[in-house]
This record gives structure tokens, C-alpha cells and sequence, in this order.
């Protein structure tokens, strides 16, 4: 098949996210005065992992998502604490980071050549424009869909349906979604009717249940086949 257009996730595709989120967490923490080490932020992971788990599942919205997960983690951490305000200077760190994965630049400046690219990202709407724009990735970019401003997250249809409605010319069938996790992207991909290419650098165990064309270890592997 030959693709015109590629939906490309961000976090842990493309930009490192789980850099940014330690360094947001941690400055967080030591500019509000409380005590964190590996341990307290193993702890609020788990937290937070379970809570964006069950807003993919569509079972809470991203409001109670970001304003609940720093009022969990103090009162497991048996701190007072503010989660909300919290949440908000968390958001402001996270949006400086912007690294990027491994081969990240020199892979885009390839498909940028050849491809539409457009940005499918779950995340708060500044953040994740902050952390494109800072990164220099944003250049290559026809678009950006982020679930906050469109109103639906991936995996759902109907976040799928409002990027390809703003995609000019959009052919389903030759359109490829790439991302490294298997509920929001592999799934929303699967849902939308679009191929699918999962990013697995850490060797996860492939789902029987769900359809992935392609899968790469590594950003360069990209370049074998687009």
C-alpha cells in the first residue's frame, strides 16, 4: 500500500516523554518543599497510570484525570498538599520538555519529505504545543490534533472522525497510524479502519487481539518500508 498520510503519536514515539515527566516531577516537588525520591515517583506513576487508563476507557474525563492524581499522591504520601494548584505548575514544567527519541529528527526530516504528517496526541492542548514548538519537530507538521481541544481522546472513534474531517482530502485507506501504545493508538488505529504501526523498543508482548501491520524497535526501521 501506498500511504499519503501518516498519524503520528508523540509521547514515547517521538518525544520522550518519560524524560519530561521526571523532570517536571521532580521540580515540582522540590519547588513546593516536599521530600521525593525514586520511590515517591514510582508511587505517583502508578497512580497516574491508572487513572489514564480508565480515560481511554472513556470512564472519567481529562479534568478529573489532572486534578485528581497529585491529591492522591499526597494523601498516599500522608502530606497536605493542593493537587490542583499543583497540577497546574506541573503542567507549565512539563511543557519546557522536549526531548527527543532516538532517531527522532532524522527520521522526520525524511518522512517530511515524502508523507502529510500530522500530530494525534492525548495530552493537555499548551503542553503538548509547548513541547512540539520547543523541540523544533513542530515544522514538520501539516497539523496537530490534541485530545483536550478536539474533545475525544484515542482510542475513540469520534476523535478519529474529527482529525480526518480537518485532514483536506483524507483516504482512510491510505493513511498509517504510528505509536507505541497498544490501548490508545494500535486500538484507536483499529477502531478509525487505518493501518497500524506499533512502536515497541522495549519488547512488550504483541496483543493477539488487535491488528498491527507493522511492528519497529526503533524510529529507523521507519525508513524500510515508507
Amino acid at each position: 500500500m501506498e500511504y499519503t498520510t501518516l498519524l503520528l503519536d508523540m509521547d514515547g514515539t517521538f518525544l520522550d516523554f518519560g524524560a519530561a515527566e521526571r523532570s517536571a516531577f521532580f521540580r515540582a516537588m522540590e519547588n513546593n518543599g516536599y521530600e521525593a525520591d525514586e520511590g515517591t515517583y514510582k508511587l505517583y506513576s502508578r497512580i497516574n497510570h491508572g487513572l489514564w487508563e480508565a480515560f481511554e476507557r472513556g470512564e472519567i474525563d481529562k479534568q478529573t484525570l489532572l486534578f485528581t492524581r497529585f491529591g492522591r499522591l499526597f494523601e498516599s504520601m500522608g502530606v497536605e498538599g493542593d493537587g490542583a494548584a499543583f497540577e497546574k505548575e506541573y503542567q507549565l514544567l512539563l511543557g519546557e520538555g522536549h526531548e527527543l527519541m532516538e532517531d527522532a529528527w532524522e527520521v522526520l526530516e525524511y518522512l517530511y519529505k515524502k508523507y502529510d504528517l500530522y500530530v494525534v496526541t492525548n495530552g493537555v492542548e499548551a503542553t503538548q504545543r509547548s513541547r512540539l514548538k520547543i523541540s523544533g519537530i513542530e515544522r514538520f507538521m501539516k497539523d496537530i490534533f490534541v485530545s483536550e481541544a478536539v474533545g475525544y481522546q484515542k482510542p475513540q472513534i469520534e476523535f478519529f472522525d474529527y482529525c480526518f474531517a480537518h485532514i483536506d482530502g483524507f483516504e482512510k485507506e491510505k493513511a498509517m497510524i504510528i505509536g507505541d501504545s497498544l490501548t490508545s493508538d494500535i486500538q484507536g488505529g483499529n477502531n478509525a479502519g487505518v493501518a497500524c504501526c506499533w512502536f515497541n523498543p522495549s519488547g512488550k508482548e504483541r496483543s493477539l487481539e488487535l491488528r498491527i501491520d507493522k511492528e519497529i524497535k526503533s524510529l529507523k526501521e521507519l525508513l524500510q518500508f515508507l
